[in-house]
């Protein structure tokens, strides 16, 4: 326990109350004279240390402890207890005759924590669990599930003695080539706050908090220490900021991490109207905000580190900015105050940590049961874009597996996204495990791979990687007679394709990479052409990190699983699907575009930037679509694409009915609602899931708006072959609403709206219901001025894509 004295003293006359009270045969419930430890409380003790410190101890819990820039090891924090190798940072502590706080661990990451798996004088491993990447989870749509993995992960949190883990990440998926959207969810904001939302329940459901990150416009990795935001205050708040906002009315996280970027000229962590007006005063959060690690130019700048104390971001990672806040403070660029609201602030938080309360973590959470929780949640999330009668795999079917990645099979994504988890079961060893599989095959590219893979150092602390080119099938004597004996003696050929991705460096638009290689291309025509010339399916997984083309070979496939990365037991999962053990109910939470072309911003200029210097890296990206991200553009300028948001195939078949509304109360304004039901019935002969959509066609009367908006989702139980299931969808007046530049506000338009309960995105054939609005409703009123354009541009030089 802490010495803090405070404390102890208001614990006493609380419990002195309540012994009073029961003396005294009050009829009251003694319940309601205990202590209720919310933030109001923390923060209460909070400021009573605070008041106890010196001003080098408050700065000293502003800025971390520091790291050396080319080995990324850390300073010793203050008033460390115990540590766990591998955390990304701390928060210092402080160790005085009246104070006794101990220093707080931070850990990455997205897809699970990420720790080291040895220690030094240490003969035990260390392990946790590598989770489905972020884009896996989402597309299961299933809130209930996302927060169970979120409990998980927060378990392992706890047991190795952390205190705050680096995630979720909540960055908006807006251009397919961002090179870290494997850790974010989706390109939609409803889906992304409602699954980072149940995340951020799971994991502080442990009394360890979690940091959502990057707030905002983090959706490039091209230059992102410096990168500049150039777009339309309505655009940030409708797309990019909407799904922190869902976050924390929803989850009230301990923590925010800002992010590199700048926006429309200043960098996020150094605007007030941000930090401060939009994600405290507006939102009313209650937690710490946190620099991402060495953001805002702090290597550069002395004056950066005062400038996101004054901004609200209370905490500089990794740190080391002692001196450089002291120096503000003496040049009166930054006062005392400021510096007591931000240590306030992060020990509010840090009140509540396994660290401050002296947690005894075991080092041995269970990641045998977490295991399991993984595949189950990563054979819901695989999306079955395409299904010929190919899928599932009837028992007794032997297989044929070409693709150097069905061994260099990729868990996860690099950088702060890696996980140092106990193994990873490749997709061979997984087909393997499940099917009678041709070994000569495998032991063929198991081979190939060993001769020619080439590593790639880890990035940010994690862990070697490994490319390989696919092996050609024309002019190989070797591998063009082994397809020769699989087609005469397999049942099924299974392609896989990889990509992998990670922090720091974006993705192209180029054979390899977006576009399938030529080998692949030769890979993929090969070995269709043989199976279909004997009446044989071909099954394409893949194994990706995000968004690839689709358009120039999909035909050639009779089913495409979309796999992404399933964590440690990737493998076993596409087995899983394959078999049928498991009926496909992932649906896309973003789309498969018809060609990159098609992408809103795909222009140069737009992603990934210009290059104002002439230094060789672009330097202002100019968010020219607006608000009309992702399906919100293809649905309302009619572009074709591969595959709609929201789509995703079953073994199984299921049909809409009885769509109706059942209330609207947004006659009450603000606080009003409208609530829709329909019933899902499995009109197929197998066991399974369905991901039920509501779209929303909103009237314009001064706002124009994309054809559809998705404002509310579910997913059915478990339903047996002619099972029904009657669904509620709830959307509230603030998630209904849109905002309005022209008077600072969140409104809804009156009018007729409609609305489809969908399958997908694609409404086409969905008869919509209707209900009224009818009258203005102002849900609520904003900071005038917050995220204006940088004086000068206009705006119709960056919005060029409009209705």
């Amino acid at each position: 326990m802490s010495n803090f004295k405070p404390q102890l003293k208001i614990v006493t006359m609380a419990v002195a109350v309540a012994i009073s009270a029961l003396m005294t045969g009050c009829n009251d419930n003694s319940s309601e004279h205990a202590v209720v430890k919310d933030d109001a409380y923390y923060k209460s003790l909070a400021e009573q240390m605070v008041a106890q410190m010196s001003i080098s101890e408050k700065l000293d819990i502003v800025s971390g402890p520091g790291m050396d820039f080319t080995t990324f090891a850390n300073n010793t924090p203050i008033n460390l207890l115990s540590d766990a190798s591998g955390v990304a940072g701390y928060i210092n502590g402080v160790k005085n005759d009246k104070l006794d706080i101990p220093a707080a661990k931070l850990a990455d990451g997205p897809a699970g924590l990420r720790i080291n798996g040895t220690r030094d004088g240490d003969s035990g491993t260390y392990y946790a669990t590598a989770w489905p990447i972020g884009s896996l989870l989402a597309s299961t749509w299933n809130t209930d599930l996302v927060q169970q993995v979120g409990k998980a992960t927060g378990e392992e949190v706890k047991e190795y003695g952390v205190d705050l883990l680096l995630a979720p990440g909540m960055n908006i998926q807006r251009n397919p080539l961002n090179g870290r959207n494997f850790e974010y969810y989706s390109e939609d904001p409803l889906v992304t706050g409602k699954i980072g939302a149940a995340m951020v329940e799971g994991v502080e459901s442990n009394g360890v908090g979690s940091t959502i990150k990057h707030f905002f416009g983090n959706n490039s990795e091209t230059n992102r220490n410096y990168i500049n935001d150039i777009g339309e205050p309505r655009t940030f708040r409708e797309i990019y900021l909407r799904g922190f906002q869902i976050a924390v009315d929803e989850a009230q996280p301990w923590a925010v991490m800002t992010s590199y970027n700048k926006v429309n000229g200043t960098y996020v962590n150094q605007r007030k109207d941000a930090v401060t007006h939009i994600l405290r005063d507006e939102w009313g959060f209650n937690g710490l905000v946190m620099s991402d690690w060495f953001a805002g130019n702090v290597m550069g700048d002395a004056n950066s580190a005062a400038a996101q104390m004054n901004a609200g971001n209370d905490l500089i990672e990794p740190g080391g900015q002692k001196t450089n806040l002291q120096a503000s403070i003496d040049a009166g660029s930054l006062t005392e105050g400021q510096v007591t609201q931000n240590a306030v602030h992060i020990l509010t938080q840090v009140q509540k940590s396994p660290s401050y309360n002296h947690y005894a973590f075991s080092n041995n959470p269970d990641l045998n049961a977490h295991a399991v929780l993984a595949r189950q949640a990563a054979t819901e999330g695989m999306v079955l874009l395409k299904n010929n009668a190919a899928l599932p795999i009837a028992n007794g079917k032997t297989l044929a597996t070409f693709g150097v990645n069905q061994v260099n099979t990729y868990k996860g994504g690099t950088g702060s996204g890696d996980v140092h988890a106990a193994y990873t079961v490749s997709i061979a060893k997984g087909l393997a495990n499940r099917f009678t599989v041709n070994s000569d095959l495998q032991d063929y590219y198991s081979t190939y791979f060993a001769t020619n893979k080439v590593e790639h150092a880890g990035s940010f602390g994690g862990a070697s990687t490994y490319s390989c080119d696919e092996a050609t099938v024309t002019n190989n004597s070797d591998l063009s007679t082994l397809l020769t004996t699989a087609v005469q003696t397999n049942d099924t050929a299974v392609i896989s394709i990889g990509r992998q991705a990670g922090e720091g460096a974006d993705r192209t638009n180029a054979k390899g990479d977006y576009l399938l290689s030529d080998q692949e291309v030769d890979m993929i025509t090969s070995v269709a052409d043989a199976f279909h010339a004997q009446g044989k399916k071909v099954v394409v997984v893949l194994n990706v990190n995000g968004v690839i083309d689709t358009s120039a070979w999909g035909d050639k496939a009779d089913a495409i699983l979309l796999a992404y990365m399933g964590g440690q037991d990737t493998g076993n999962e596409v087995a899983d699907i394959l078999s049928g053990d498991v009926n496909p109910s992932g649906k896309l939470a973003q789309t498969f575009p018809g060609s990159y072309a098609d992408v809103p911003s795909s222009s140069s200029r737009a992603f990934p930037g210009v290059d104002t210097n002439s230094d060789g890296t672009p330097d202002d990206v100019y968010y020219n679509e607006g608000i009309y991200v992702g399906y919100r553009y293809y649905s309302t300028f009619d572009k074709t694409v591969s595959y709609p948001f929201g789509f995703g195939l079953s073994y199984t078949t299921f049909g809409y009915s009885d769509a109706a509304v059942t209330a609207n109360t947004l006659s009450k304004g603000a606080q009003g609602s409208v609530t829709l039901t329909a019933t899902i019935t499995n009109t197929g002969s197998v066991a399974g899931k369905e991901a039920a959509q509501v779209y929303v066609s909103a009237p314009e009367v001064k706002l124009k708006k994309p054809a559809i908006e998705l404002k509310a989702f579910a997913k059915t139980s478990k339903l047996d072959a002619g099972a029904t299931e009657k669904l509620t969808f709830n959307i509230p007046a603030k998630i209904l609403a849109s905002f309005d530049p022209s008077s600072n506000e969140w409104i809804v338009e009156p009018g007729t709206y409609k609305a489809y309960v969908s399958a997908s995105s694609n409404v086409t054939d969905v008869t919509p219901v209707t209900f009224t609005v009818d009258k203005e409703i102002v849900v609520s009123h904003t900071t005038a001025g917050a995220l204006a354009l940088p004086e000068g541009v206009d705006a119709a030089t960056v919005t060029t894509i409009t209705k």
